[in-house]
């Protein structure tokens, strides 16, 4: 069986996803490529993203709610995307003949749609990496959705997707997450991580600020946003913080985390949950995160705390302290650690 991963560079989680979902197809000896054919086609909607979150969040929220309840939005997003997936990927499905797409992103699928309308015996699963969908998801030629929480379920229902093409799978995450190396910690003994995604988004300084005051360990994690690192490397900060770039072993860090501050990107939200920890949020992508935000706070994975962050941090610190058992406990319950191989081996029988 060949499989195809198809992913856009749009935030690391995608990239993640798919990383883990070839792992998970080469254990089962499936032929395995990925395709970043699309790169190019969607620059410039790369560039007006970053651009629309750094200037404009919050009309950039406008505008992805907008689009998730615009039918004609949708409608010439799909139709400009697999008019592309027919002018570049015929060459690319002639060269690899795959059985199976695995998009991870909303544009590659419907690229690969446009590509399905001429090879019609392929077969295309979208692979989501939030806790929510929106309307540019959907693709009336895809063969089956991989999503974690129930209401994804009824999401894509309202489109029209038949339940049983639903796969209630849980986000695909590192092996690494549920394999842990029982290792030493890497900075400090079940410190608070601070995280904002892979790029490392969010107020930083003013977060840590905040974190400093309690007193207690804390790791900012940078991700490959070495601007911030160096930005946050020159203040004085008190012995208890630590300022990090990107962490090969994020595994390890948070298995030995005592508490996770940070946005809610989908990847990040399945591997905190894998990881047991408790999890407070702190700013969120407009749109796309918002939901997160709501569906971790509905499930009891995650407190909000935007506001009087301080008091959230020293309520859950204490191991006795029931809030924190509570928010473990719905982890424990909601956390998938075996979704991509659980996708792979459902891709036998598709």
């Amino acid at each position: 069986m060949r499989i195809l991963i198809a992913s856009l560079p749009i935030g690391t989680g995608h990239d993640i996803a798919a990383k883990a979902l070839a792992e998970a197809c080469l254990k089962l000896g499936m032929e395995v490529e990925f395709s970043e054919h699309l790169v190019g086609k969607a620059r410039i909607e790369t560039g007006l993203y970053f651009w629309a979150l750094k200037y404009i969040p919050r009309q950039y929220g406008y505008i992805f709610r907008w689009g998730d309840h615009s039918p004609l939005q949708w409608a010439k997003h799909r139709q400009r995307w697999m008019r592309i997936g027919q002018e570049i990927l015929n060459h690319v499905y002639d060269l690899y003949e795959p059985d199976i797409i695995l998009a991870t992103h909303p544009f590659a699928l419907n690229a690969w749609a446009g590509v399905k309308e001429i090879h019609s015996h392929l077969k295309l699963v979208g692979v989501l990496t939030d806790l929510s969908v929106h309307r540019f998801w959907y693709e009336p030629l895809a063969d089956a959705y991989t999503v974690w929480l129930p209401e994804q379920v009824e999401d894509l229902a309202r489109f029209g997707v038949k339940k049983e093409q639903v796969w209630q799978t849980g986000i695909p995450i590192r092996s690494s997450f549920h394999e842990p190396a029982w290792e030493l910690p890497l900075y400090a003994k079940d410190p608070i991580v601070l995280l904002g995604g892979g790029l490392g988004m969010g107020p930083y300084y003013r977060i840590l600020r905040k974190l400093a005051e309690a007193d207690y360990p804390v790791v900012a994690v940078c991700g490959h946003n070495e601007r911030l690192r160096w930005h946050l490397d020159q203040y004085s900060w008190p012995d208890v913080v630590t300022i990090v770039g990107y962490v090969e072993k994020m595994p390890l860090l948070l298995h030995h985390s005592r508490l996770v501050v940070g946005k809610p990107g989908g990847v990040t939200a399945a591997e905190v949950a894998q990881s047991h920890v408790p999890f407070i949020l702190t700013h969120w992508i407009p749109g796309q995160e918002e939901a997160n935000r709501d569906r971790l706070l509905l499930h009891d994975m995650a407190v909000r705390g935007d506001k009087d962050l301080l008091k959230w941090v020293r309520n859950i610190l204490p191991e006795e302290s029931p809030l924190r058992r509570k928010i473990i406990h719905h982890q424990e319950l909601w956390a998938r650690p075996h979704a991509a191989s659980d996708i792979a081996n459902r891709l036998l029988n598709l």
